[in-house]
Order: C-alpha cells, then sequence, then structure tokens
C-alpha cells in the first residue's frame, strides 16, 4: 500500500494531516509530531527535505505514535525493555539512539524508538491495520467479541 493511500485511511478513521504550521515554527530541528488531543500529525516538510529525511517514514513514524495512542500506551511502547534493547543495538545507529536519550522524557524513550524501528521494518498494510484496529477497539460497543477483545487488550472502562 502507498503511504499516501496509509494517510487516507488514517484520515478516515479520525487521524488529520498537517503540512508545517506553527508546531513547526514552534519546534526548532524537529521534522514531525502526533499531536493526541487534536489526532493529527504534524510534518515539517521544509525541515524534513533539509535534513534529507524521507517523508513517507517521518509520516509512517508519526501515524504509529497514533497507534500507540490509540491503543492507550500513554507514551509507553508495547514492546519491553528486554524485547527493544536487542532490536536497537542491531537496527539503529548509535548516534540516533543517544539523540532520543538526550532529547524524549525517560518514560517516552522506548515508545520513540519503537516508532522509528516500526516506521523503518513493517509495512504500510500493517501500521494501517494497527490503525484500523485501535479505532475500532476505541469505539467499540462494550458486549460481543469487539467489546471483549477491548475488555481484554485495554481493561475494563471505569463505570
Amino acid at each position: 500500500m502507498p503511504t499516501l493511500l496509509l494517510l487516507l485511511l488514517a484520515s478516515w478513521l479520525g487521524v488529520g494531516t498537517v503540512q508545517g504550521g506553527e508546531w513547526c515554527r514552534s519546534q526548532e530541528g524537529a521534522v514531525g509530531s502526533y499531536d493526541p488531543g487534536r489526532q493529527e500529525i504534524n510534518l515539517c516538510m521544509e525541515r524534513i527535505r533539509e535534513k534529507q529525511r524521507s517523508p513517507m517514514e517521518v509520516a509512517r513514524h508519526e501515524l504509529f505514535h497514533a497507534v500507540q495512542h490509540l491503543f492507550g500506551r500513554n507514551g509507553r511502547s508495547f514492546l519491553s525493555d528486554d524485547q527493544i534493547t536487542p532490536l536497537v543495538r542491531w537496527l539503529m545507529d548509535d548516534g540516533e539512539v543517544m539523540a532520543v536519550l538526550m532529547l524524549y522524557p525517560s518514560e517516552e524513550i522506548n515508545s520513540e524508538l519503537e516508532a522509528r524501528l516500526v516506521s523503518r521494518l513493517l509495512p504500510n498494510e500493517v501500521i494501517g491495520g494497527a490503525l484500523l484496529a485501535g479505532r475500532l477497539l476505541q469505539d467499540a460497543p462494550q458486549q460481543g467479541p469487539i467489546g471483549s477483545l477491548r475488555a481484554y487488550l485495554l481493561g475494563r472502562p471505569d463505570s
């Protein structure tokens, strides 16, 4: 699936895309973000080009942060420390890992590393499927098989 179709699917599922704008002007050096309150990804296209980054990889990375949010991860990764550490050692440059360690709050480091890995390793279909599953679980009724799966994955909602 082309990344453009992934962005269209995300939009259909309620995750918008913004290019440039106030966030990019206020964040020196950043190439993108996911805003859970607005449910939108922000792509700083000029900076992406300046840093010679792939706009599609940045979009995929930010969409995976949307997946993390839809599944209620609240800044936590899906993978544990024991799972993510060897992947980072094998697949990421030491300089990039150090930058993440220095720039991100400690409770968000693993989710950032995870999103960087996913954006490079998993196909768009998996990210799109995860967005769809996250939206279904978030919006699911409390009864039936989807409600049971939602309760299992996310816990029972407070009454």
